[in-house]
């Protein structure tokens, strides 16, 4: 019983540690906010997937839009 639980807090960490430092795609453009849900930067993710922003960065964004990228 020990073993399933310590496996499962396991994966339930590594499953939060992905989130955590998920990659933008290509395209993507968005927001950072604030622990209170203040906007306090934005960013955007070229369709060549050159990744530049303004204002602060935090873990907290949000995908707000996305560039229209010609695709192969």
């Amino acid at each position: 019983m020990r073993n399933k639980l310590l496996i499962g807090l396991g994966l339930a960490a590594a499953l939060a540690t992905g989130l955590a430092i998920a990659k933008h795609r290509n395209g993507d453009m968005g927001i950072y906010l604030d622990d209170q849900g203040n906007v306090v930067g934005s960013f955007v993710v070229s369709c060549d997937g050159v990744f530049s922003y303004e204002g602060t960065r935090t873990s907290n964004f949000v995908v707000n839009g996305q560039l229209f990228c010609h695709r192969p």
